[in-house]
């Protein structure tokens, strides 16, 4: 599944944007229980090296796929706090597929979560006005659209934790506080290399986040 767009929005509701070229969340770059092995030392050597690399080079395409694989590597570093969202994705696409939007493959592969929620639009009149139970403490529920058709939000523990924002957006994963102080931990370690390359060059410095929910537009700084 590729990637066809990344970007980041509401520093406030701590969401992330995915958009791929299915229907299915891109679970490159969210975060899911279960996600890595790997030890805190690797992690920080490998975040160490993306942030060496974007504070020497100039190639913005250079500086586009790191920006990709810091996402990447962001999510998998604080999955292990993270709630199980494959799961609950699995689970609601379950409850709407026995709530009779089940539409049929025509050989396309393995149907998604927004396959089930447009075909439910004109066949299940009341989906907006229920809320599904999902196990282990996840609960769906599927919302009118501002353009057209249903949504789609999962929530675990009072945190949405998915939520579909339709065809011209995508998926976004609201970050729980556990998931946040992780996400903190990773961007002090990215931006503590990426300073120390900067000033050890004599480069001028360009502004970066102290704190990544107060800057929404990191993404285009380093």
């Amino acid at each position: 599944m590729g990637i066809s767009h990344i970007s980041n929005t509401n520093a406030g509701n701590k969401q992330f944007i995915t958009l791929t070229n299915s229907g299915e969340p891109n679970w490159s770059i969210i975060p899911s229980a279960g996600k890595s092995g790997k030890s805190k030392a690797e992690f920080v050597n490998e975040i160490k090296e993306l942030a060496h690399k974007a504070a020497m080079t100039t190639n913005k395409k250079e500086l586009d796929y790191i920006h990709v694989k810091r996402a990447q590597l962001c999510a998998e570093y604080i999955s292990d706090v993270s709630p199980d969202r494959k799961a609950l994705y699995q689970q609601a696409k379950n409850v709407l597929k026995n709530q009779g939007g089940n539409p049929k493959c025509q050989g396309i592969g393995e149907l998604t979560l927004v396959d089930f929620l447009e075909d439910a639009e004109g066949k299940i009149s009341n989906l907006a006005e229920k809320k599904f139970a999902l196990a282990g403490g996840g609960t769906l529920t599927c919302p009118i659209l501002t353009g057209e058709g249903y949504g789609a939000d999962i929530y675990y523990q009072g945190t949405k934790v998915l939520t579909y924002l339709g065809s011209g957006y995508g998926w976004a994963a609201e970050r729980t506080p556990a998931e946040r102080e992780k996400q903190q931990e990773f961007y002090a370690i990215y931006f503590n290399e990426y300073r120390s390359v900067k000033n050890g060059k004599g480069t001028e410095m360009a502004e970066l986040p102290d704190y990544l929910e107060d800057r929404p537009t990191f993404d285009q700084k380093a």
